[in-house]
């Protein structure tokens, strides 16, 4: 028996066989961005519905901003303002 090394290698595409395979279908949709799912929202109302909407949500984005502003206030507040101010280098 003789005992001959085999080696054994895995055909690899070459990229010019890459290329010339058939795109996926799915590369041609269109991506799906936050513009595109809002226009989609937005075709089905009418502009009464999307400014009421859009008023909403205006008020609710103010609301978060200010109730972040009162916490940060209370906060610095709680802790002295001077300390807060010392630890940025002002005083």
């Amino acid at each position: 028996m003789s005992s001959s090394a085999s080696t054994t290698s895995t055909a690899r595409p070459s990229h010019k066989q890459l290329q010339q395979q058939p795109s996926d279908p799915d590369s041609s949709r269109i991506p799906v961005t936050p513009a595109v799912l809002r226009s989609i929202f937005a075709s089905s109302r009418t502009p009464h519905e999307e400014r009421s909407i859009s008023r909403v949500a205006f008020f609710r984005f103010t609301g978060f901003l200010l109730s972040c502003l009162g916490i940060s206030l209370a906060a610095a507040r709680g802790r002295g303002i001077k300390s807060g101010a010392a630890l940025l280098g002002v005083v």
